[in-house]
């Protein structure tokens, strides 16, 4: 039996501290995420305000309901659903539109924040022109390229993005790094 890993990178969670937490996730994008909202909420006392903006194009595909229910029931996080238009029902607690006109919505200020985005590459990018339009600089965004990996050992050179390899360079990332990057993520 062999094993490999973990390659790459992570979310540098230390520099984040004393900052508000803005986390965007689309899709089943939000496991990725999960992990480091976990650990902010268990370091709560280490950041100031969070908001999570959780979109997909059902209520059916929201992904871990019960946990998103307990984050929504949380004092000191605020929590924003969202599905897209026809995909809610007559029950439907949450915001209907794409995740990144809510975000517009519901975001907090850019001063001391950082943006945390997972979804699919459509949703990143239009989720970036609008964080920038709300005053958040390229080193205060980080996203993921995780779509882009197969061996996660940068031999196969599926994950390459112009010279740089996911598997290995990410797939965290800066909107700084990510529009150095050829468009073809």
């Amino acid at each position: 039996m062999g094993v490999r890993g973990p390659y790459g990178n992570s979310f540098p969670i230390e520099e984040f501290f004393g900052r508000n937490l803005v986390f965007v996730a689309g899709g089943i994008a939000l496991p990725p995420l999960r992990t480091l909202i976990w650990n902010c909420l268990d370091w709560r006392d280490k950041f100031g305000d969070i908001t999570i903006v959780y979109g997909a194009r059902t209520e059916a595909d929201l992904v871990y309901k019960r946990e998103l229910k307990e984050w929504q029931e949380r004092g000191d996080v605020r929590l924003v659903k969202t599905v897209d238009p026809g995909g809610n029902g007559p029950g439907w607690d949450g915001k209907v539109g794409f995740v990144p006109t809510i975000l517009e919505e519901a975001a907090p200020s850019a001063e001391n924040t950082i943006a945390l985005v997972c979804g699919p590459p459509i949703m990143i990018k239009f989720t970036l022109p609008v964080l920038e339009k709300l005053g958040f600089t390229d080193e205060q965004v980080y996203t993921t390229l995780e779509n882009r990996m197969k061996c996660g050992l940068g031999k196969c050179g599926r994950c390459n993005v112009g010279n740089v390899y996911v598997c290995k360079d990410g797939p965290v990332f800066t909107a700084k790094q990510v529009k150095a990057m050829p468009m073809e993520f």
